[in-house]
């Protein structure tokens, strides 16, 4: 190989090293303090043991620690007892399903709520877990949704767990 070839692959490297932030890199994708089982979310920050690193940009809303959301500027999750199965039945159509009911107990704070359903088969076995929501329920007015089981069972239980209602006035 020509010294000019050399001179252009070194500065081709050097671009690309330049532009991708390669500089900052810890090398294999995990970060220094061996924790891979932390995780994040938001914009940027720690996800599944890799780090974002902040190459000081106009654009990025973060700090140089991972960017993303302070946690005081969205809702927090509280537990909740405004969300019931209203029931849990068999269709043909579609298999078990659990038709999940949020009442918002509050007089005057409108609420979002998530949930998780798991469903089991007629011996007790377990056919599914789904995670579900049920968006923006006005104060004092209830609101429902359906959740499919997605292995079919022509029978079975329906149960809630991990209800958590988050404020929509923010």
């Amino acid at each position: 190989m020509k010294l000019r070839h050399v001179r252009a692959v070194a500065v081709f490297v050097g671009v690309v090293v330049a532009l991708t932030g390669a500089r900052h890199s810890s090398g294999g994708g995990c970060d220094s303090n061996s924790n891979s089982s932390s995780s994040s979310s938001g914009s940027g920050g720690n996800y599944g043991g890799s780090t974002h690193y902040d190459d000081d940009d106009d654009y990025d809303t973060g700090s140089s620690s991972g960017g993303g959301a302070d946690t005081s500027e969205g809702p927090s999750a509280e537990d909740t007892g405004d969300v019931k199965i209203e029931e849990c039945e068999y269709d043909a159509a579609r298999g078990l399903v659990a038709r999940v009911r949020a009442t918002n107990s509050s007089a005057t704070t409108t609420y979002s709520y998530t949930f998780t359903v798991t469903f089991k088969d007629s011996s007790g076995t377990v056919l599914d877990t789904a995670t579900s929501g049920i968006l923006t329920v006005d104060a004092g007015a209830t609101e429902t949704t359906d959740v499919v089981a997605r292995k079919s069972a022509t029978g079975g239980t329906c149960e809630l767990s991990n209800a958590m209602r988050m404020s929509d006035s923010y």
